[in-house]
């Protein structure tokens, strides 16, 4: 009996200390962001904002999710105005990543209304967008190889093959 109590113990102590273990790796978005950028070779001169101090004057621009939510993220958006933008948002909580992809798809679907107004020739790019997550990171890809950010962003959570 004493042993099947300890068991259990062990167990329970087990399961609280996976509880606490981190939520994949603890990754850098700037570094995230700067990579997939650098897998498209197409991309204009890039302005770039991020999480930190001031960060949640920036994030408003990205999204409406309350920035408590956001542990850090990185933004780079076209400076001369055109559609090609790339961010990476990191969660505090993964269970946030779904509210925060639906607001990325409301800031995507204002950007493509407003190009369709102003500069219809940028639409493509916005409804070819990328959004995708790999646990509490969230991708945005605005660009002419998305496919190829995409998979740069992917190869971080790989643990097969870790980034060069």
């Amino acid at each position: 009996m004493r042993h099947v109590k300890k068991a259990l113990l062990l167990a329970l102590a087990l399961l609280v200390c996976a509880g606490c273990a981190p939520d994949g790796p603890d990754l850098d978005p700037a570094e995230l962001v700067r990579a997939m950028m650098a897998a498209d070779t197409t991309l204009p001169e890039m302005t770039e904002r991020s999480g930190g101090e001031g960060g949640a004057d920036g994030f408003t621009y990205l999204s409406g999710l309350d920035y408590g939510r956001v542990e850090d993220y990185f933004y780079a958006c076209a400076s001369a105005g055109t559609a090609e933008e790339m961010a990476v948002v990191k969660l505090k909580d993964r269970a946030d990543a779904a509210a925060l992809m639906d607001s990325l798809a409301d800031h995507l679907e204002a950007r493509r209304d407003a190009f369709a107004q102003y500069d219809p020739e940028q639409v493509p790019l916005t409804e070819s967008a990328v959004l995708t997550r790999e646990g509490r990171y969230v991708a945005l890809i605005v660009s002419q190889k998305n496919g190829l950010a995409q998979q740069e962003f992917q190869k971080f959570f790989q643990e097969d093959s870790p980034p060069d």
